[in-house]
Formats: structure tokens, C-alpha cells, sequence
């Protein structure tokens, strides 16, 4: 049984990554650059690097309250090992959770070979995407009605760097076109825009949720720790917040 891989390899008492000795990684290399490497297949540019960077941060938790990280809380809570918790959190990722960078990935690449300018084709595509009641991936958010902070600083910062790109000019005219075809704003949110950065950077769709994993690795084992220091076990939904519905019985 033999196997293929360019992604690691040991030798010589080191570990080959994408062709690089992993001891001159340590010295050289950032954490998310590290990652960058290993996903991408190269080094990023040193703007890409900060991007990168900021991109996984934007990323790193976002409360208690959402689906991977409760689930984290209330594995963790039934007294499993910290794999375990952590674990139930990723598994808690899908399409509405953390997969939406992948979707929204597909949307924007499938956009990007059509004629005309960038305003012009997200609002040819934003017609269609409504009258045919299409989800429209990397827009809307159950908290953020009218502004995604961690979307709005990220652009900001791609500015401060003069990092421009074709997908994000369309990502942020999608946005545009959604007002006026919806007559109210549905914004573009952080998988949207990292959908877009992604795809200037060269990766592919299918490492989205691979991405928003990594990023959101370090919050669910936070999350799951303090559950595990601070809250006492087993934690369980109280009766007053469960409405029983009669008509149910079986």
C-alpha cells in the first residue's frame, strides 16, 4: 500500500511542508502563515499575509450564544474530554453556521467569467436570485441588520493596504443591488466578504469551511473550558423555557 501527498513529509530528522524544513518555519513563519502554507501551497505576499491574518481573527468566536459553540458548552457539560466538546462544536458547523464562506465562494466564481461591469452584473445577478427565490450566501445576519462590524473592519484594513479585487468589488455591489431590489439593507457579512478574499488569494471553495474551522477552533476551546471550570454539570434547558404544544401527542 503506498500513498501520495505534497502537503508534508519526514526526512532527514525534519518534517518537509510544501517544500519547505518545518525548523525554518518556526523562525520565520507566523502561525497564519504557517496555515496560508499549508493550504495554499505557498508563502503569502506580505499583504496577503496581514489579510490572512486579520481574516482567522475576524473569525475566532462570536459569543456563547451560537450553534458551535453551545454545542461545545453542553458536550463539554455532560462531563466528555475537551476533544469531545470541541469536536461536537465543529460538528455543529453547516451551511447556516460557518459553511456559508464556501457557498458563497461558489456564487461569487460562478459570477466572475459574466461581461459588464461589476455593478451591472451583481444587479443582473441579484434579479434573478430573487425572482427565482434563490439564497443569496454571505449576505444577512440575525444580529447585524444594517452594518457586520467585523465585515466593515476588514474592508477597511484591505484599503489601508491597497488589497483590491475584482470579487470584493462585486461582493460589496451585491450588497448594493440587494437594497434596492429588497428595499432594505441586507448586509454583507463576514463570510461574504471573506468568500471574496479567499478567492483573490487562489483558494478553493472546498477549503471554506476548512478555513472558518481553523478560525473558529481557538473560541470553541475556550468556550468548552471555562464550561468545564466555571459552570456545574449537567446543564439542561429550564422547563419554563419549553413550550409544550398539545396537539404533539402522539
Amino acid at each position: 500500500m503506498r500513498f501520495k501527498t505534497s502537503v508534508s513529509k519526514l526526512k532527514n530528522d525534519d518534517v518537509i511542508i510544501r517544500g519547505e524544513p518545518l525548523s525554518s518555519l518556526i523562525e520565520t513563519l507566523s502561525f497564519s502563515d504557517a496555515i496560508f502554507l499549508l493550504l495554499a501551497g505557498r508563502k503569502p505576499k506580505a499583504t496577503e499575509s496581514s489579510v490572512f491574518s486579520a481574516l482567522l481573527v475576524a473569525i475566532v468566536d462570536h459569543g456563547m450564544g451560537t450553534t458551535s459553540s453551545l454545542a461545545a458548552r453542553f458536550v463539554m457539560s455532560g462531563g466528555n474530554p475537551l476533544n469531545a466538546a470541541v469536536g461536537g462544536g465543529i460538528l455543529a458547523l453547516g451551511d447556516y453556521h460557518g459553511g456559508a464562506i464556501e457557498n458563497a465562494m461558489l456564487q461569487l466564481k460562478s459570477l466572475s467569467g459574466e461581461e459588464g461591469k461589476s455593478e451591472e452584473v451583481a444587479a443582473q445577478y441579484v434579479e434573478r436570485a430573487v425572482r427565482k427565490k434563490e439564497t443569496i450566501f454571505g449576505y444577512g445576519h440575525k444580529v447585524y441588520k444594517e452594518k457586520d462590524p467585523r465585515t466593515a473592519t476588514l474592508l477597511a484594513l484591505c484599503q489601508k493596504l491597497g488589497y483590491t479585487s475584482p470579487f470584493i468589488d462585486l461582493a460589496t455591489q451585491i450588497e448594493t443591488a440587494l437594497e434596492k431590489a429588497k428595499g432594505r439593507k441586507i448586509c454583507l457579512n463576514i463570510d461574504g466578504l471573506i468568500a471574496a478574499i479567499l478567492l483573490e488569494m487562489s483558494f478553493l471553495p472546498s477549503l471554506g469551511k476548512g478555513i472558518f474551522i481553523i478560525g473558529r477552533a481557538p473560541g470553541l476551546v475556550a468556550q468548552a473550558v471555562e464550561e468545564q471550570d466555571t459552570e456545574r454539570p449537567v446543564r439542561r434547558l429550564d422547563e419554563s423555557e419549553i413550550e409544550y404544544l398539545p396537539d404533539s401527542d402522539p
